[in-house]
């Protein structure tokens, strides 16, 4: 089903779906339509009326209008070529089918069965209602009978149209032709119904159906007896056999059983037997006037000669007069409508016709009917009849039935111009009432705000025209030059009365005939304006100017008579007269033409002696009544001849009478009017003749031969009737009839080819002779094209053309070759300035010519007293008509463009536009009929737009074009083209009207619905064209005439920019392909002159948009829509733009300019420009510059610089290669993209795309110049942003040293050099440059200090050794080619260039911030190296450097110039006020002010107002911390953290106790420092970017110093924690964790009191096993959860520290520390440990079987001591035997029993303990205790990896005396069992301790996961027997050990004191 759609709302995405929905609803109801007729159509005669109104409904419905629809004829004739017959009715809609009232077969369910149904059914339908007529009234009019059935035919061929294969209807189809009497089509029917698509004739006549073979067996009888014997002896008819139907068979398979077969009809007759009485045949006129009747006599003459109507004998014509027509003589005179109204009469309604059921006027010449027309035609019945329906009425003449083609007539075979006839345009007094539309829906609103609505909606319209003509008009009369008039004048007077209309004069008629065909769609405009025939200028003129010359054109003469025009003066007379007599046709016509052609028929009515004369003579005729008349003499020539004849004969058997009577025949006035009549008659065969004798005019030879046979029978006839005359009136001067058959004999000499021309000049002589006789007696015969005027000047003119004739043939010969010749002839009869020229050479040979050809051949020319050829040819032009004088300019024009001369083409052009437009203000034009007028207007404007066309394109390609021009041609050219362009804009107006809603689309009948738009395009063209060439002249104008124009630039802008917005706001300112628009870019381009930029500017902007689509304005709101679209930009368009591209962007912001429109046309004008091609100059520049950015620093660069001293040596690039470089275009687009970089506020990092965008774009300008001291400048700032970027969010690249910051740093340094050396030297004086100057120091300032201090510490201007250069002397040597400069010269240079930006911007507070941190580091450098050279008792020359007043000054200033006001939201800025604090707190410090100086200089910041003074220097103190505290309570968001961090330090600097310290502590953590130690620094609006990292690592330090100082062990360790995971958000933080590990350690020996190096003392001298067995217990008693030490927590914090260094710092001193922290564990703890209880005794060992090893015992539960899965790689030989003076007490009682052994194996030496055994031990006893269940955190491996390489800080390390390298001391051990993988044990408890009880404050986030590494995996039994052995220590000793303290000393305590323990050194190397 169709969805409902608002009328008010647009769709975007309307689907297919809905479109074709609607259509099935179409086909829906249509088919619902054609049930309801079928069902009264079946119901019989009693339902007819029914029917024919259900018909009618069902042909206006809407699948009737479809494309599809119409037959394949009608829509070849329609679309063309363009047709594609194929996919035409492809689409079938599938619709339900529905209940037929009545009818058995199923209904159509697709279109195409939907329309066969309904033309069959339909002329079914037809032919039943006739044979109803029939059986009630007998007989039937024949032809209204004939007309029935040529419709009933029409619907059969419609049905075809859609379903051919229907054999029923093939075989009605012939019944219906035979009985018109068309054997053709019957016979065609029957061979349809035998053809077949697949299988031949002859195939299909041999199946059984009846309809096939009665069709051939009727076939076969209607080729016999038509006696076509040829077909009867061809396939299929020779293999038929004779068969015989029986008369039953016969009218069951008879379609109409009424009617007779097809083959029963003999000949062509009429089937009825229709003979009725003869009864009046009456004919309606389709206009009410004498040229209408004649064309109605025409038409009913035409239907009965081509058979398509037959009359019963002695049938009468009659009229139908229109009930206002007048029928009285009296006042038949004064009621002749105006001429022009006349041709624009609407038809009335026609009077009653006989009662049938369908209307008669489908004739025999009716076209295919197609839906609503074709219904109303055959169904309305006569009261609701159309006029536009019916115009034919009665009539039974073949007229087109369809209202668009009744009205449409062929040109004559005299080839005069077709015109449109009326009814098609209504009366424009009728238009008048009809122009206003309501508006409104239901609401009566006042005509007052009906007015004022439509004024204001034609508002813009009107403003523009009012504008653009004040402008042009006051341009115009400064060059003497006729303006555009008025566009109020013009619109009133189109849109007003018809009486203004007709009175209105010069151009402004034909303003308005154009107002009027746009306004009525006149089928004129697309029959001219969309004729694919090009406009031939060159050889269709010369046949046009030649037939104009030999006098084969229509003359002008007979249009500039004043006779008023024939109308229907007297026609209701002379149709009532014959209405009431019985006349036939041909009577009808003649009579006819005697009440035109007979004197006193209708006299004139303002003329009393025209009264007496002949319409001929008395009126002017119309050009149809002319055509229709030339038509009847022809077509009716033998009866009218006939009928003069015999009145001539009986006047001369009268006469001859009377003279045997010897009686004086007196001529009566009837027997005068027949001869005037014959005359006239004879005149007119004459102007037939003569036009159609041409070899150009398209008349067959034959049918001139005929006319030629009527001219001279005529010519007899007329001689003897005027001899009749004389011989009546003997003593009759030559009256005007007697020299009218003088003239017309005369000029039937020169129309006869056998006639010698000497005589046609003897004659014409005596012609002028007798004339000259007469005393200059002129008679016009307007009706006569031939001899329009009988004069002595017209004599003149003839015998001119006749002497010129050659001259003219010559020229106008297609084979001229002589160009030279043709322009030396014409010229100067044509030019107008030429007045005084001699007698024309017509040519050296041709004047030879004439004078031979007027001596020899005619022989009289010495008696002719004649002018000079020069004066014939002048005379001849000023009366020739406007075709002759075009093509003798274009002939002109030709000879000129065969020597190419230009200059003179363009003026010959332009003389044709205007002789083309001068003729609309001639008599000849306005004269005309309205649509002649038409006609002739819009063929003269498609000649004068082809020639503007050309002319326009000759300009723009040729700047001399107009060299040739005068002022005064100049006037009259620009005159021409206004006039021609006031013509147009009656278009416009009428556009306007239709915008508005006050007009209607006006429907071109017979072509589609998208003409009209096509039309107005191709006037839109016209108009753009005439306005550029208008345009040309106007500039040509103002050259010429410079002096009268003050502001030429000006004058020509405003011109262009009125034209664009009146065309703009009209929508078609794009049109004629955008020349207008093109010119206007070009020339508003080139006028850069303009007093008012701004409007310049914009109107460029309007016009790049209407163009490619650029938005280009400075304010979005001046764009307007124009509805243009746009074009491709190509590469030299946008090269052309650039510098007003450029001028626009400097306009805006630069900071604003990407969000801007103006940004995305500046990409797409620099898409255009493509890339630039390769140079190897530029090339080479790219190197060099690259090179210079990344070399050294050279500090003489930069001192130079500040001298304008300073420059590259590049290569020179033209401004062709780089043509967009030249202008800057690389300089704006790294502009853009910096500042849009710069300009985003970034929480995080992100691309830096556009800043390498902007470097590119800057390289590639200096590439082209190095001389641009801002690309230089922004390149600086493009590296320095870079630079910024690197170091704003981490501090990673700043930390690895990365070489990117050095290179950034150079370059920009680098850039700012250039940038200042070129400044100096070049930049001007301006506000804004200085302004920017000012600035590029400040910013290299920046750069100088930042590059000075930390993080950068000037590493970029120090050299690296790969910068160093080779020098040669006695040896080859390296060496720095300069020294870099130094940190005090750095902050001097910086201060110089802050000084340098104070002085451009003295208000800007930061360079003096800036300037006074410089003077202070230099302050405190000079002071330091005093102090230092004073320590050193050293005599020091203090640099002149600043004081310490020059310093406090400069920042005194700083807080002065800050902002007065702040924004709303925004901080205040506290950093001069900070830096004077700070200095002068620093200045108290260091004695060089007292305190009462401090107080004096901080009264200049605000925040030390309300703080009372110290009252003396201890006193300081607390001063200084209140006005800092006020800064801090002014910084409401805590940005400023160097206050704070001030703060504490003031307290803390001056003294270091506890309580000091803890007040610095609170300081730090109230804001910076958090509980969970997050250092919450930001980075201030003004702090220099990486400047942050410096303090944060500051500012740790401190804290790490006083959480030292306080002994909070929970923070540092924190802090430690948060350091360490947070290596970016530090400067330097690999010095600074080895500091804070430092720290921490010192901490942790400081507060578990460990000895340094105490563990050589404890481990030196233990033997391995002892070692093995104590570290058990020791193991066993850490682990007891009920176990606190503090040396254990330290040992616990110190692994906990070396975890979380992960490798980050050599761990050395954290192994020293775990060492020594396990070996006072083991000395104070593990002697006083009981063993555990897998130490006690057990059974004496089984005797081991000799040979075998002996192993270790083992304890009863069979788990293997801990203390052997600990042994570990010990120096010394595997089977070294023990050393007998180990001390007995080192071994167990078990190992004693070896000595009891009867045969001792030897045994290895006793190993010592390494150091990695003891880590490993310590780890485990730090390891938390089972018990102690802790949150299942992330765990930090045991297991260090190896050591990175980083950056490490000089560790002290502590001297071991006691601890030599060497510790492989020897001695004797038992031999044990080896298990492998030793140590896994004791690792394997450790880390499940360490899963177990982990602390969770260590691994507190997930940064840690990154300190994680693998751990070895364990077996589970090991792992649970190890645990096991634990529980059971735990469990047999319980607390009491805790209480023993017991030291094992050994025997011999310094044996191995001095021997070295390779262990150790093992172990240290592998730390």
């Amino acid at each position: 089903m169709s969805a409902f759609k608002a009328l008010n709302v647009e769709s975007d995405n309307e689907s297919e779906d809905e479109i074709d929905n609607t259509k099935e609803i179409q086909i829906e109801e249509a088919l619902k339509l054609y049930q309801t007729a079928l069902k009264f159509h079946s119901e019989g005669p009693q339902s007819f009326q029914q029917a024919v109104d259900a018909y009618k409904a069902l042909f206006e419905s809407e699948i009737f209008k479809y494309t599809e629809s119409l037959s394949e004829f009608k829509r070849h004739e329609l679309f063309g070529e363009s047709l594609v017959f194929d996919s035409i009715l492809q689409d079938d809609f599938d619709v339900g089918p529905a209940q037929l009232a009545g009818a058995n077969e199923s209904a159509p369910n697709t279109l195409p069965q939907i329309l066969h149904l309904s033309y069959k059914n339909h002329g079914q339908f037809m032919l039943e209602t006739m044979q109803h007529w029939l059986h009630q009234h007998r007989a039937i009019p024949p032809p209204e009978a004939k007309a029935h059935i040529v419709g009933a035919l029409a619907y059969f061929a419609e049905a075809l149209d859609k379903e051919d294969t229907d054999l029923d209807l093939w075989i009605r189809t012939a019944s219906v032709a035979a009985q018109i009497g068309s054997q053709r089509i019957t016979r065609f029917c029957l061979e349809a119904v035998l053809d077949g698509d697949d299988e031949l004739v002859d195939s299909i006549l041999r199946l059984p159906g009846l309809e096939e073979g009665f069709a051939g067996q009727q076939l076969r009888e209607v080729v016999t007896k038509l006696e076509d014997n040829l077909s009867l002896m061809q396939a299929p008819l020779v293999s038929m056999k004779p068969k015989k139907f029986s008369e039953t068979l016969k009218r069951r398979l008879n379609p109409y059983p009424s009617f007779p077969l097809p083959s029963e009809y003999t000949k062509i007759e009429n089937s009825f037997s229709l003979t009725g009485q003869p009864e009046p045949i009456v004919l309606t006129t389709t206009k009410w006037d004498w040229a209408g009747v004649g064309e109605v006599i025409l038409h009913h003459f035409m239907a009965e000669q081509t058979g398509y109507i037959e009359l019963p004998a002695g049938s009468s014509i009659t009229f139908l007069i229109p009930p206002g027509a007048s029928v009285e003589e009296n006042n038949e005179l004064d009621t002749a409508p105006p001429p022009e109204e006349s041709m624009n009469i609407v038809p009335r309604e026609e009077t009653s016709q006989p009662e049938i059921y369908v209307s008669a006027t489908m004739t025999a010449g009716t076209d295919v009917p197609s839906g609503k027309n074709a219904v109303d035609d055959e169904m309305e019945s006569q009261e609701k009849s159309a006029p536009s329906k019916n115009d034919n009425g009665g009539s039974a003449t073949p007229q087109d039935s369809a209202p668009s083609q009744s009205r449409k007539r062929s040109t004559d075979s005299a080839g005069l111009p077709e015109t449109a006839e009326g009814g098609r345009l209504r009366s424009k007094r009728i238009r008048g009432r009809e122009k206003v539309t309501e508006t409104s829906t239901g609401v009566d609103s006042a005509g007052a705000d009906l007015a004022k609505q439509l004024a204001d909606q034609l508002w813009p319209f009107v403003h523009a025209d009012q504008c653009l003509s004040e402008v042009v008009n006051e341009m115009f009369g400064k060059l003497g030059v006729q303006g555009l008039g008025s566009p109020q004048k013009l619109r009133e007077l189109v849109l007003g009365p018809v009486s203004d209309t007709l009175t209105c004069e010069s151009i402004d008629k034909t303003a308005c005939d154009m107002f009027t065909a746009v306004q009525f769609g006149v089928p004129t405009i697309a029959a001219v304006l969309l004729s694919a025939e090009p406009v031939d200028l060159g050889g269709l003129s010369r046949e046009a100017g030649l037939n104009a010359f030999l006098g084969h054109s229509k003359s002008s003469i007979s249009q500039a008579c004043a006779k008023p025009i024939l109308g229907s003066q007297r026609l209701g007379v002379f149709a009532q007269t014959i209405n009431d007599e019985w006349l036939s046709l041909k009577e009808v016509a003649f009579a006819w033409l005697e009440k035109l052609l007979l004197p006193g028929s209708i006299p004139c009515p303002n003329d009393s002696r025209q009264s007496n004369k002949s319409s001929y003579m008395s009126y002017r005729w119309a050009e149809d009544l002319k055509r229709h008349l030339v038509q009847v003499i022809v077509n009716f020539d033998d009866f009218v001849y006939e009928r003069l004849l015999d009145r001539i004969s009986k006047l001369d058997a009268g006469m001859l009478e009377d003279r045997l009577q010897s009686k004086d025949h007196k001529l009566s006035n009837y027997d005068a009017s027949q001869i005037e009549m014959v005359e006239t008659l004879f005149e007119l065969h004459l102007d037939i003749y003569s036009l159609i004798k041409h070899p150009n005019s398209g008349v067959d030879t034959n049918t001139q031969i005929v006319q030629l046979d009527r001219l001279e029978r005529w010519s007899v006839l007329a001689r003897d009737a005027m001899q009749l005359r004389s011989a009546c009136t003997p003593n009759n001067r030559l009256d005007d009839l007697a020299l009218r058959h003088i003239w017309a004999s005369v000029f039937q000499m020169s129309v006869n080819d056998e006639v010698q021309p000497e005589r046609v000049l003897y004659a014409m002589a005596e012609l002028k002779t007798i004339f000259q006789s007469l005393e200059g007696r002129v008679i016009e015969v307007q009706n006569n094209a031939v001899m329009p005027e009988l004069s002595i000047a017209a004599v003149d003119r003839e015998l001119a053309r006749i002497n010129m004739k050659d001259f003219f043939l010559k020229v106008f010969d297609q084979d001229e070759k002589d160009p030279v010749a043709v322009i030396e002839s014409l010229e100067p009869i044509l030019e107008p300035s030429q007045e005084s020229d001699p007698i024309i050479e017509i040519s050296g040979d041709e004047q030879d010519n004439v004078d031979s050809q007027s001596s020899s051949t005619f022989g009289y020319s010495e008696n002719l007293s004649r002018p000079s050829p020069s004066q014939e040819m002048k005379h001849f032009l000023d009366s020739a008509t406007v075709s002759l004088r075009n093509s003798l300019w274009q002939r002109l024009r030709e000879a000129y463009e065969a020597i190419e001369y230009f200059p003179k083409v363009i003026s010959c052009y332009l003389r044709s536009i205007e002789t083309l437009v001068s003729d609309f203000k001639s008599s000849t034009y306005q004269d005309c009929a309205l649509p002649e007028r038409h006609s002739k207007m819009f063929q003269r404007l498609r000649t004068v737009d082809e020639i503007i066309g050309k002319i326009v394109q000759m300009a723009r390609s040729d700047k001399t074009a107009f060299d040739c021009l005068s002022y005064e041609h100049l006037q009259t050219s620009m005159t021409a083209i206004s006039e021609v362009l006031r013509i147009l804009s009656a278009a416009n107006i009428f556009e306007d009207m239709l915008r508005v809603g006050q007009y209607t689309v006006p429907r071109l009948d017979g072509l589609p619905h998208g003409t009209f738009p096509t039309i107005t395009g191709k006037l839109h063209d016209m108009q753009l064209r005439a306005w550029i060439l208008q345009y040309y002249l106007l500039r040509e104008g103002i050259s010429q005439t410079s002096s009268a124009f003050a502001t030429p630039i000006d004058d020509q802008f405003e011109f262009l920019r009125h034209v664009h917005h009146a065309a703009g706001v009209r929508g078609f300112c794009h049109h004629a392909g955008k020349q207008f628009l093109r010119l206007a870019k070009d020339e508003i381009l080139r006028l850069d002159d303009v007093i008012d930029g701004n409007n310049r500017d914009n109107e460029l902007s309007q016009v790049l948009y209407d163009l490619y689509g650029l938005k280009t304005f400075i304010d979005p709101l001046d764009c307007q829509e124009f509805g243009s679209a746009p074009d491709l930009l190509d590469k030299k368009t946008a090269t052309q733009l650039l510098p007003f591209i450029l001028s626009q962007a400097e306009k805006i912001n630069i900071k604003d300019l990407p969000k801007t429109d103006l940004k995305v046309s500046i990409d797409k004008v620099h898409g255009a420009l493509g890339r630039p091609k390769t140079n190897e100059d530029i090339s080479l520049n790219r190197k060099i510059l690259t090179s210079y950015f990344k070399s050294p620093i050279n500090p003489i660069s930069l001192f130079t610089c500040l001298k304008g001293i300073g420059s590259l040596s590049t290569k020179h690039i033209s401004v062709e290669v780089a043509l967009a470089a030249s202008k800057g275009w690389h300089f704006l687009m790294g502009n853009i993209a910096l500042n849009k970089f710069r300009s985003q506020k970034r929480l995080t990092p992100g691309p830096t795309e556009d800043l390498n965008f902007a470097q590119a774009f800057f390289l590639q300008d200096l590439e082209y110049s190095v001389e641009r001291w801002e690309t230089w400048y922004r390149l600086a700032q493009a590296n320095d942003t870079q630079l910024e970027e690197s170091v704003s969010w981490n501090a990673d690249k700043m930390n690895n040293n990365s070489v990117e910051l050095v290179h950034y740093q150079r370059a920009a340094i680098h850039c700012y050099a250039m940038a200042v050396a070129c400044a100096v030297r070049d930049a001007n004086a301006g506000l804004q440059t200085v302004a920017k100057v000012s600035q590029m120091y400040t910013d290299f300032g920046n750069r100088i200090y930042a590059s000075s201090r930390e993080p950068f510490n000037m590493t970029a201007f120090n050299l690296r050794d790969t910068e160093q250069k080779y020098y040669s002397g006695t040896v080859i040597y390296q060496q720095a080619p300069f020294a870099p400069l130094s940190v005090y010269t750095a902050w001097k240079f910086a201060s110089v260039l802050f000084k340098r930006a104070i002085s451009g911007k003295p208000d800007k507070w930061w360079n003096y911030y800036m300037l006074g941190k410089c003077l202070w580091k230099m302050y405190c450098a000079n002071a330091d190296a005093s102090l230092a050279a004073a320590f050193r008792l050293d005599t020091f020359q203090p640099a002149k450097g600043p004081n310490w007043e020059d310093i406090v000054d400069t920042f005194v200033s700083a807080i002065e110039t800050l902002p007065e006001k702040k924004e709303r939201g925004r901080e205040p800025i506290l950093e001069p006020h900070y830096k004077l604090v700070s200095i002068v707190h620093k200045l108290f410090q260091r004695r060089a002010i007292d305190y009462v100086k401090g107080e004096q200089i901080l009264q200049h910041t605000s925040y030390s107002q309300n703080i009372s003074g110290p009252e003396n220097s201890d006193d300081w103190e607390r001063y200084i911390i209140g006005v800092l505290k006020a800064l801090r309570a002014a910084d409401k968001s805590s940005w400023h953290h160097r206050i704070i961090a001030r703060s504490a330090h003031v307290i803390y600097d001056d003294s270091n106790d506890m309580m000091v310290a803890h007040g610095a502590k609170h300081e730090l953590t109230q804001q910076m420092f958090t509980k969970t130690m997050t250092v919450q620094v930001w980075k201030p609006e003004h702090e220099r970017p990486g400047r942050h990292f410096v303090y944060t690592s500051r500012y740790t330090k401190f804290f790490v110093h006083l959480l030292d100082q306080t002994g909070d062990k929970v923070n540092l360790e924190a802090l430690a924690r948060r350091v360490r995971r947070k290596q970016t958000d530090f400067f330097e933080h690999s010095k600074l964790w080895q500091e804070l590990c430092l720290r921490y350690l010192k901490f942790l020996r400081r507060v578990g009191k460990i000895p340094d190096g105490h563990e050589d003392a404890a481990f030196k001298a233990i033997n391995h096993d002892d070692f093995s067995v104590q570290s058990l217990r020791l193991e066993a008693w850490c682990q007891d959860p009920t176990t606190q030490h503090p040396v254990l927590d330290v040992l616990r914090d110190v692994i906990e520290l070396k975890r979380l260094n992960n490798g980050l710092m050599k761990p050395l001193l954290l192994d020293d520390l775990i060492g020594d922290t396990y070996g006072l564990l083991y000395t104070t703890i593990g002697p006083s440990l009981p063993p555990l209880p897998s130490e006690q005794p057990q059974q004496p060992p089984q005797q081991l079987q000799p040979g075998m090893p002996h192993l270790s015992v083992q304890n009863p539960g069979g788990m293997v001591p801990v203390s052997s899965l600990m042994q570990t790689q010990v120096d010394g030989p595997a089977d070294a035997s023990l050393n007998p003076n180990t001390p007995f007490s080192m071994y167990h009682p078990s190992q004693l029993l070896q000595g009891q052994q009867p045969e001792p194996v030897p045994r290895s030496r006793a190993k010592t303990v390494g150091r990695r055994e003891i880590q490993r031990k310590a780890e485990a006893c730090a390891a938390k205790p089972a018990g102690i269940v802790t949150p299942s955190l992330t765990t930090i491996p045991i297991r260090s990896p190896p050591t990175g390489a980083h950056t490490q800080i000089p560790i002290p390390t502590r001297p071991s005396p006691e601890k030599p390298s060497d510790e492989s001391g020897t001695g004797q051990t038992t031999e044990q069992l080896q298990i492998p993988n030793s140590g896994t044990v004791t690792a394997a408890a450790s880390v499940t301790n360490a899963e177990s009880s982990a602390p969770g404050s260590v691994h507190d986030n997930d940064d840690d996961a990154d300190d994680e590494s693998e751990l070895s995996e364990l077996d589970e039994s090991e792992v649970q027997e190890i645990a096991h052995e634990i529980n059971i220590a735990h469990s047999s000793h319980g607390h009491g050990r805790q209480g023993v303290n017991v030291v094992a000393k050994p025997f011999f305590p310094n044996l191995m004191a001095n021997k070295e323990n390779p262990d150790s050194t093992a172990g240290s190397s592998a730390s």
